[in-house]
């Protein structure tokens, strides 16, 4: 029965070690399922019987090759079960052995260690015993001993003293003489020794006049700087003023460091010099790595290294010896009468502000030396990121010592300040980029031409947007990540100063320009922006912003706004351009209307020259506007057809002047629509809806016909002067009502001209239609083969 039991407990105990029972209890849910091929309560005919009725014989298949793999699986892990314990037997087999040899050996030598032990306690309980009676008088002579080696070190101070101080041992003479004194504090009633405290109190105050002499010296090494403080804080000085004469001292001299760095001289001995030019041990004792991780440097980034490796050390070196010399408790002075005379000491909390104020100061003016460096222009964004790694590294120990100081929050905003205004300097430098291509633009001659430019400067303007955004990606992800920044600010920034730049553009191209052909190009570009030159901006930031995670900041982008402000700017720009057409072709009407001698006309052969060249001007406003506002289709102005008829119109018009004349206090209802639209200010801003090449052609017709009847009214004719009058409005009757939107302003115009060159001829008689139908369609052809 014992056996028994102990097998039930040692089968427990292997259980609650693998985890039987609490596996066991899990699946006791499962226990009962006679479907469950793991269960104890499985049914093979049920499991089988139940998958030929609900399976298809695919999936049978399907069940009986995965039953297969799982049988082999689970043969494989047994088979490897089986040689791991095997191996496991015989590892425990052969380590018992070796346990077996070694405890045989290990009995010998414990009998061994017992004898040697007993031995031991034989021979010190003899020797204890041969001593006992003479302890006492050692002890004596010993105390002996320690008060002549005390007499002898009182007799020999003045002396050592003197040669301490001649040496300029000076911490070994206050060391001792402070030792003395305690010596001296206990005899102090033997006049013998109390001349030595005076020969030697007498040494130490010239010691002190020594070291205040010493520590008002410019040429004093800093090494011996802290020293000489600590020196006479002990001899009484004024701890208030010694401490911030220490500190005033190392602050110079670090800001000289900062002052007198120069990084190309640096670089260049870095670099290597003359043969037999002597080189600094310090300087070559970095590390080769470290050499070689400084080749690998920006200009910038190595002189922000360089300065660093230069400043750092000196600021961590006066940081320890503060605390080392000045931070602990203030030793009492050693000179008798200093203790009375010495200002109060300072707290510890007064000593930490003063090297906290000191420590800000001067880590203050590093960043500013670095920052100064590395806002130069010549420094690209990757550079910055180099260099301002290397001044977040080179203050990341000082930070980690006095992390109160808050100099690493110093650090990061300055490097903010630069990574923000680096951002600023590559979209100012996009902004300038897309205004030159804005002012690089010149006039088209052609269609052609006209459309090929605004291609390339679409294309260049997108380069130029990707470009900057291209560059940028330092100061995003990888400078936030670095300073622990959120990067979605930046971004934000950078969205913001992205939509400047492009609003620079829309400004920029609204700027006067010499050239009608110029402003359209501009025009031209406003719109290609419009129509997909904005909509690519948001994509450009999501491709930047997105892998980093900030795909977000690219929906801040406001596509619409900008939109809206190149489409005004377009619309401005269309708007000079046809008041620049407009000027173009009234002044070349008032001089050759001006030219004209209209009294001595010769009979009309032909159209006037200057009506053909209102028709080609038109034509080829017609042309650029058109590439310009694609998707309007382009009337023919050398329409087919009948000639029209001008002459019930004017006829009308002539007998309501003449009945006018006789009764001059009536107005027909044309002159006073002529009044108005002559008082009324002709522009295409005026004009609703968005700009087209039916609305600029009527604009530019209007004005041009209004240049036209101010002319014939302050003009003399001929007949056969009005005559040619007659033939021109004619013909231009014919070509420009099938390409205006205001037929009847145009055709009013028309015969206000005609009425008012009757009224101003001598001898009006008009030109039959008939007549003048020839000479149109002669015009038409001859036009409508030069202009396709």
């Amino acid at each position: 029965m014992a056996s028994g039991g102990g097998r039930v407990r040692a089968a427990s105990l292997l259980s609650s070690y693998y985890g039987y029972q609490e596996e066991a209890k899990e699946t006791t849910t499962n226990e009962e399922d006679d479907m469950n091929i793991d269960s104890s309560a499985f049914t093979v005919d049920k499991y089988v019987g139940t998958m030929l009725q609900y399976k298809s014989l695919e999936e049978l298949v399907h069940r009986g090759n995965a039953m297969v793999s799982e049988i082999k699986s689970l043969d494989s892990d047994m088979q490897m079960l089986v040689y791991e314990n095997y191996n496991k037997f015989i590892s425990a087999t052969d380590t018992i052995r070796k346990m077996k040899h070694r405890v045989e050996d290990m009995e010998s030598q414990m009998i061994e260690l017992e004898k040697n032990m007993g031995t031991i306690s034989s021979a010190s309980e003899s020797v204890d015993s041969s001593l006992s009676a003479r302890r006492g008088q050692l002890e004596k002579l010993n105390g002996a001993k320690k008060n002549l080696t005390k007499l002898q070190f009182l007799m020999d101070l003045p002396a050592r003293l003197q040669r301490c101080v001649r040496d300029e041992q000076f911490e070994t003479a206050v060391d001792d003489f402070r030792k003395a004194r305690r010596i001296l504090r206990a005899v102090g009633n033997v006049s013998s020794f109390r001349g030595i405290e005076d020969e030697a109190t007498l040494i130490i105050k010239r010691l002190a006049q020594v070291l205040s002499v010493r520590i008002q010296q410019p040429a004093l090494q800093l090494a011996e700087l802290g020293l000489t403080t600590r020196l006479l804080l002990q001899l009484g000085g004024n701890e208030a003023v010694l401490l911030r004469e220490y500190l005033g001292r190392r602050r110079r001299a670090l800001h000289d460091v900062l002052t007198t760095f120069p990084p190309a001289g640096v670089a260049e001995t870095g670099s290597g010099g003359e043969d037999n030019a002597p080189v600094d041990n310090a300087s070559t004792a970095a590390p080769a790595a470290a050499e070689e991780e400084e080749g690998e440097l920006s200009a910038a980034a190595g002189d922000v290294a360089r300065l660093g490796e230069a400043f750092v050390p000196q600021l961590l070196e006066l940081l320890a010896e503060w605390q080392e010399r000045f931070v602990g408790e203030t030793p009492e002075p050693v000179l008798p009468d200093a203790a009375g005379a010495a200002a109060p000491s300072l707290t510890i909390e007064a000593k930490e502000s003063m090297i906290l104020d000191a420590l800000q100061e001067l880590t203050g003016s590093y960043i500013e030396v670095c920052r100064r460096r590395l806002q130069e222009d010549n420094v690209d964004p990757s550079s910055l990121l180099q260099g301002v790694r290397k001044l977040v590294g080179a203050l990341d120990e000082v930070h980690a010592l006095v992390p109160q100081a808050k100099i690493m929050q110093r650090a990061t905003r300055a490097a903010e300040t630069l990574a923000k205004r680096a951002m600023d300097s590559l979209l100012q430098q996009l902004q300038d980029k897309l205004s030159a291509q804005v002012k690089d633009m010149q006039g088209a001659t052609n269609s052609a031409s006209l459309q090929e430019q605004l291609h390339e400067a679409g294309k260049a303007i997108s380069a130029h947007v990707l470009d900057a955004l291209t560059a940028t990606a330092p100061l995003l992800v990888p400078m936030c990540k670095l300073l622990n920044l959120r990067a979605d600010g930046m971004a934000k920034h950078l969205v913001g100063r992205l939509y400047a730049a492009l609003l620079g553009l829309a400004k920029t191209a609204r700027e006067s320009r010499a050239t009608a052909d110029s402003v359209l190009v501009r025009a031209g570009l406003c719109l290609h922006m419009v129509a997909t030159g904005v909509a690519q901006v948001p994509a450009m930031l999501k491709a930047q912003l997105a892998p980093h995670g900030l795909g977000g900041a690219a929906l801040g982008f406001d596509s619409a706004s900008m939109t809206r402000e190149m489409q005004a700017s377009a619309d401005a720009l269309l708007e000079r351009f046809v008041e620049m057409q407009a000027q173009k072709l009234s002044l070349e009407v008032t001089q050759r209307m001006q030219a004209q001698n209209w009294l001595k006309c010769p009979p009309p052969r032909d159209v006037n020259l200057l009506v053909d060249r209102i028709v080609r001007e038109l034509r080829g406003m017609q042309g650029l506007v058109a590439q310009v506002l694609p998707g309007e289709p382009i009337r023919s102005m050398m329409t087919q057809g009948p000639f029209s008829s001008a002459r019930s119109s004017v006829q009308l018009n002539l007998v309501q002047r003449r009945e006018s004349s006789q009764q001059p206090a009536s107005s027909s209802a044309i002159q006073k629509d002529l009044q108005r639209m002559f008082a009324r200010k002709i522009s295409l801003s005026a004009a609703a809806g968005k700009p087209s090449v039916t609305s600029m052609l009527t604009h530019v017709a209007k004005l041009t016909l209004k240049t036209l009847v101010e002319e014939v009214r302050l003009g003399t004719f001929g007949r056969e002067g009005f005559q040619q009058i007659q033939l021109d409005c004619a013909f231009l009757r014919w070509v420009l009502p099938s390409n205006v939107d205001d037929e009847g302003a145009v055709l009013a115009l028309l015969d206000e001209a005609i009425i008012s060159c009757q009224e101003r001829c001598i001898d009006p008689a008009a030109f039959e239609h008939a007549d003048m139908e020839p000479f149109c369609e002669a015009k038409r052809k001859q036009l409508a083969s030069m202009l396709g």
